[in-house]
């Protein structure tokens, strides 16, 4: 298999790592337990689904590559929750387009989707239209994972297609010999008691994983019958809008969301285009001409951004024409691009129920020439081109109905990278309307009822559009920042210093006039000029400001929408880093842990303890109540899906190697990892008396038992070399504000799961949406504490485990403190809030905190309070100003 080079970005993994730790669960919770364990919300039961059955959604808003996931998933379910090798997987998807899409992207060994799958399984994996999967063999379906990917409605049975899956097909007669009494009674029979040698039938001896793309769209009773035939062992839905009111009485029941991915998470990733730039005007000939002076600046735009990183990008239009019967009709604006606007014919396509020019053709193609496309209400299911930069609708939207679908046409950014050049980070929206207001929050309630945002979110996604082709737009033109004051010590070399120290690409567009005092900039500032910037003059005073300044008006930013920006400074927060060979660096894991860890010199006598099989381990039971619902346990659904495979016999190496490749150990090479394996697997043997068979047979817990014994010797060694550095180089710790490690808070990049929603006014939060923090509760009442201080300047929630998050490092993991504050002083203080029952146990975090604190000559504060103590915040800082 070619090499595919992608890598899954932080908000997917960490979705991902909620659904395993979700699947971990079930076997010592229920399904419903579990999902309140993992979310504190109730889990709302399902019609016609077993109890039993976990059913749980993975919200992710356009743009977010849910797809990529839900093929991750697979891998996560087989070995934390199905405990097999060889998953049957039922994929639907809502339309034949799609279906058509993800098969070929499923089955191409070079994409991304394909390459989840071999990470997984292996070369293991057989993937299947409907029609292919009624012939596959016993062979294929015992011999690794299979995917069948369809439509729903294909399963219904009043389709034709669907009935096919319901009648016995004799390509699958292999698959019903040789049953065991407990696989016979998973099977449907016709109405004369035969059992039919069918798809349906043998999906149910193989218990499958349910994949549900698009997952609102099947929510109906049919839907739940078509599901609970299939005698599914998981469901999983993904989905950027599910249904969100529970209420059984008027057949509405709500998705279990496991998962939120908002949209911040996906602008801080790069993701999506945002914000939408919104111009309106009640003509919409002037509409029209807007739109396309926006393609014109935005392309050339475009070619100096294929110079400078060799990013290919053909801005697109997306016009929505009226309908048959309105004044601006496909044909109308047809006619006017190409009579009034002189735009070339071969840039033009049609893309509408019965005019389909787009069918086919690769828009990201060097050589297409399509440029507008004209279409009515939507595009094509599927559809995705993130060259599409613009939507210009002719006539007044009506409703978010009417524009959602071609607004999440225009979020997605090309390659997934944040350019050079601000302008072709956004989306742009022009519409025919005399009223900016209502029209603003139509495209608002687009984006949070057809595109999966949040309506706080939404209302910072939309803003005022200024003109493109301003004449500071020009790449030559030289944007000058205010005067420095370069009073006291400081001198011009210094900043010709720092801006010589700036990227090569960079530096070659920025000087300093030494006459006016001013930092020059050729080319609108980009937030990552801006950003790359600050952090190389962090020593000269004012600069950070001047350069906030610069960014705002080279990009030709709103005073209305900007708030206080202008005057607001960097918030800019000191690392703690230790010297290496001279030279500082940002303190992680390996500064303290020698790498490779030879695990093979550790003592594996702790498997015995965490491992024993138990003779009254019941194998599991059938159970039918009186309404004729199903119930399975967790032990019946591992013991019917070994019954379905069939496996090889076990040798002790290979179980060896079973073992190994089910635990990941990136700090471990393979041979230390089969060594320990192996020697707890002797241990077994001859300490408990176990036989090979006996340990193969229980190999799954077997597994898990010694992952939870390598967890624990790994911890043990990152403790004691972790206290080491500590008691040998706590005094050359450093906490400073290099430009190679200081960490910049920015809106772009200030990414949380679900923004603020309580009633309680926030006036000091350095962004306006504050993330991850309930409207209750003593954190609450802390972040209050914080916002009322009459010392604060600033604050940040600093939100757990995210990209652009402030962290300092712990033994095992990482420590991000609940708030960042940047006080009247200037100092900037880290506070950790910790409920009295937990304060005496976070002791590695007080003191990486007071250390990152102490390192930093004054500068930094740390403190955690507890049990509603908030006036340690005070005494902090009165102690370090005496």
């Amino acid at each position: 298999m070619a090499a595919v080079n992608f890598e899954l970005r932080h908000y997917q993994r960490e979705t991902l790592d909620v659904l395993a730790t979700y699947l971990s669960r079930i076997g010592t919770m229920t399904a419903s337990t579990a999902f309140y364990d993992v979310t504190g919300r109730a889990y709302s039961a399902a019609p016609l689904i077993p109890d039993s059955v976990p059913y749980v959604c993975l919200r992710v808003p356009t743009g977010g590559g849910k797809t990529v996931m839900a093929a991750h998933s697979v891998g996560i379910a087989a070995t934390g929750y199905l405990q097999t090798g060889s998953p049957m997987v039922l994929w639907f998807v809502p339309s034949t387009t799609i279906r058509d899409q993800t098969l070929d992207a499923l089955k191409d060994e070079e994409h991304p989707y394909r390459a989840a799958l071999h990470d997984a399984f292996g070369r293991n994996v057989t993937v299947m239209s409907l029609p292919e999967a009624l012939h596959l063999t016993r062979a294929d379906a015992e011999g690794g994972a299979c995917v069948v990917v369809a439509t729903l409605q294909s399963f219904r049975v009043d389709d034709k297609e669907g009935r096919k899956v319901y009648e016995s097909a004799g390509a699958l007669m292999g698959h019903f010999t040789g049953l065991d009494p407990e696989q016979d009674a998973l099977l449907e029979r016709d109405a004369d008691g035969s059992v039919p040698y069918s798809l349906a039938n043998m999906l149910r001896l193989h218990r499958p994983m349910v994949i549900v793309d698009e997952a609102h769209n099947a929510r109906t009773a049919l839907s739940f019958e078509t599901l609970r035939r299939l005698a599914p062992s998981l469901i999983l839905e993904l989905t950027a809008t599910p249904e969100t009111t529970h209420d059984p009485e008027k057949d509405k029941f709500a998705s279990n969301v496991l998962h939120h991915v908002s949209a911040a998470e996906l602008k801080a990733e790069e993701m999506i285009k945002l914000p939408v730039r919104l111009r309106t005007n009640r003509d919409w000939r002037l509409t029209v001409g807007k739109a396309r002076d926006a393609q014109r600046a935005l392309e050339e735009k475009a070619k100096r951004e294929e110079a400078a990183t060799g990013d290919y990008i053909r801005p697109v239009v997306l016009f929505q024409a009226e309908r048959k019967g309105g004044d601006v009709t496909v044909d109308v604006l047809r006619k006017h691009l190409i009579d009034d606007a002189r735009i070339p014919e071969k840039q033009i396509a049609v893309a509408t129920g019965t005019t389909r020019e787009i069918d086919g053709v690769d828009l990201f193609d060097r050589d297409c020439d399509i440029r507008f496309i004209i279409t009515i209400n939507a595009l094509k299911e599927g559809w995705d081109c993130s060259f599409a930069y613009i939507l210009c609708s002719v006539a007044e939207i009506k409703s978010a109905k009417s524009v959602e679908q071609l607004l999440g046409r225009i979020l997605r950014m090309p390659g997934a990278r944040r350019k050079t050049d601000d302008a072709l980070n956004r989306a742009y929206a022009f519409v025919a309307s005399a009223d900016f207001t209502k029209t603003a929050e139509t495209l608002r309630d687009g984006l949070v009822e057809g595109n999966g945002y949040n309506r706080l979110e939404a209302a910072e996604l939309v803003k005022a559009q200024t003109a493109l082709d301003f004449p500071e737009a020009d790449p030559a033109y030289e944007h000058k920042s205010d005067p420095l004051d370069l009073a006291g010590e400081f001198r011009e070399e210094d900043v010709t210093g720092a801006l010589d120290r700036l990227p090569a690409q960079l530096k070659a567009r920025v000087r300093y006039d030494a006459t006016t005092r001013e930092i020059v900039v050729r080319g609108a500032v980009s937030v990552d000029d801006k950003k790359t910037m600050q952090l190389a003059t962090l020593a000269i005073p004012g600069a950070s400001a001047a350069i906030q300044r610069l960014y705002l008006a080279s990009n030709r930013i709103a005073a209305s929408e900007t708030r206080d920006d202008e005057a607001k400074p960097p918030f800019i927060v000191p690392r703690l880093c230790i010297p290496v060979q001279g030279k500082l660096e940002l303190f992680r894991r390996d500064h303290f842990l020698d790498l490779p860890w030879r695990l093979d010199e550790c003592d594996p006598s702790g498997v015995l303890s965490r491992f024993t099989i138990r003779d009254d381990a019941k194998t599991g039971e059938i159970d039918v109540t009186d309404d004729g619902e199903v119930k399975w346990s967790m032990a019946t659904l591992h013991r019917q899906l070994e019954l379905a495979i069939q496996e090889p016999d076990w040798t002790f190496p290979r179980l060896v190697n079973w073992i190994d490749r089910g635990i990941p150990h990136d700090d471990v090479t393979k041979p230390s990892a089969k060594i320990f394996v192996s020697a707890a697997l002797t241990m077994l043997e001859r300490e408990k008396g176990y036989s090979l068979a006996e340990l193969a047979r229980h190999r799954w817990s077997l597994r898990r038992a010694i992952a939870a014994e390598i967890a624990a010797l790994r911890g043990k060694r990152e403790a004691e070399c972790y206290g080491a550095l500590f008691k040998a180089e706590a005094a050359s710790f450093r906490t400073v504000s290099h430009p190679d490690t200081a960490l910049i808070f920015d809106e772009n990049g200030y990414a949380y799961n679900q923004p603020y929603r309580g009633s309680r006014t926030f006036r000091k939060h350095y962004f306006p949406v504050i993330g991850d923090l309930k409207n209750k509760g003593e954190e609450f009442e802390c972040a209050c504490y914080i916002d009322d201080h009459p010392k604060v300047r600033y604050w940040v929630r600093n939100v757990d485990r995210k990209p652009n998050a402030f962290w300092l490092q712990l033994p095992k993991d990482r420590f991000f403190p609940d708030f960042v504050a940047m006080l009247d002083d200037d100092r900037i203080m880290a506070i950790e809030y910790k409920g009295g029952d937990r304060y005496e146990a976070e002791v590695d975090k007080r003191m990486i905190g007071e250390c990152w604190a102490d390192a930093s000559d004054g500068h930094c504060l740390f403190t955690m309070p507890t049990e509603r103590g908030f006036d340690r915040i005070d005494r902090a800082i009165q102690v370090k100003v005496q």
